[in-house]
């Protein structure tokens, strides 16, 4: 299906290449010559505005290194959204520019036919196994089977059936996922009604030290265990529309920059971080801080990248093939 939506893409080019030069074409042409021909008029030079980059983010602290960024870049106009469905609406309709969302989100949107392309990665591990009334070390030590995971082909929903297939357990039989928003989950989880829950940051913090609640397993520690991997796995990601990313090359290269700034902004001066992010985040300064000790930011882009998310989706089973090399960003594509 992949290569068939690829052919019809460079098909449709084509076709756009043939088309013949419509009647406004040449009204448009005469007035040019018309125009050459009269006498030279002054006007002031005015350097061209630049357009306004509309954002979208997710209301978590993976978000962090796009708000620092976005200060950076003057004619960025940042949304912190919480309504995942409305913000991929948004981007899908063409009025979001940039949307940061998951990186099986936007696989599973170029699988559909959508023709988007992934810009940069830059969070390897914000997740962790969350339990009730005791820790554990592995999924095989659940006294109940239940987790509760955010919706099915979500990124979590992804690796946590790695990790435990990994263990040789049975997914829906040794461990049954039971899906909620992250919200639910948690109250869930301090109700008693949840025994484990996997739960990204800042969720993790907020629960931390309340009786009875647990941080028992890092994804990301148990992801580098298994594969060997020291640098954890691709999590987040921003993404464009093809044709959107094609004619703002700079644009790109310069989010991009600020990005891997960002991170090394978080790394050395992280209470700055904090309170540029608590301006924007609606979490206590305590909450993001631990949430931020706690997420491990690697910022990838162009051949790099491509790289790591292909060997992610090779190790869990679900290797990306040919057709996906147009899903990747790059300067020359």
């Amino acid at each position: 299906m992949r290569a068939d939506i690829a052919e019809r893409r460079e098909e449709q080019t084509d076709l756009y290449r043939l088309r013949p030069v419509s009647l406004f074409a040449w009204l448009a042409l005469i007035g040019m010559l018309v125009t050459a021909c009269a006498a030279p008029v002054a006007a002031p030079t005015l350097e061209p505005a630049r357009e306004s980059i509309v954002v979208y983010a997710p209301a978590t602290p993976s978000s962090i290194p796009v708000i620092i960024a976005a200060r950076q870049m003057p004619e960025v106009d940042l949304t912190i959204f919480t309504d995942h469905s409305q913000a991929q609406a948004l981007f899908l309709r063409g009025d979001v520019d940039l949307l940061v969302t998951g990186l099986a989100v936007g696989v599973e949107l170029f699988d559909e036919g959508v023709p988007i392309t992934l810009l940069n990665s830059y969070v390897s591990g914000l997740t962790y196994l969350v339990t009730r009334d005791g820790p554990v070390e592995s999924f095989d030590e659940l006294a109940d089977p239940e987790v509760n995971l955010p919706f099915e082909g979500s990124p979590i929903d992804e690796v946590t059936r790695f990790l435990v297939e990994s263990e040789g357990l049975t997914w829906g039989e040794d461990v049954v996922p039971v899906y909620s928003p992250f919200p639910a989950s948690v109250e869930l989880l301090r109700q008693g009604k949840a025994s484990a829950v996997a739960l990204p940051e800042p969720f993790v913090s907020l629960v931390e030290g309340e009786e009875g609640i647990f941080v028992s397993l890092s994804y990301e520690e148990r992801w580098e265990t298994l594969t060997g991997s020291g640098d954890g796995y691709p999590q987040v990601g921003t993404f464009a529309r093809e044709d959107w990313a094609r004619e703002h090359r700079e644009v790109v290269a310069e989010f991009n920059r600020h990005i891997e700034d960002a991170v090394r902004t978080i790394r050395e001066e992280p209470t700055e971080a904090v309170d540029v992010a608590a301006e924007e985040l609606a979490f206590p300064a305590p909450v993001l801080r631990s949430a931020l000790q706690r997420t491990s930011f690697a910022p990838r882009y162009g051949a790099e990248l491509e790289a790591y998310v292909r060997d992610y989706y090779r190790a869990i089973g679900a290797p990306l093939d040919e057709s996906y090399a147009i899903f990747f960003y790059g300067d020359t594509k």
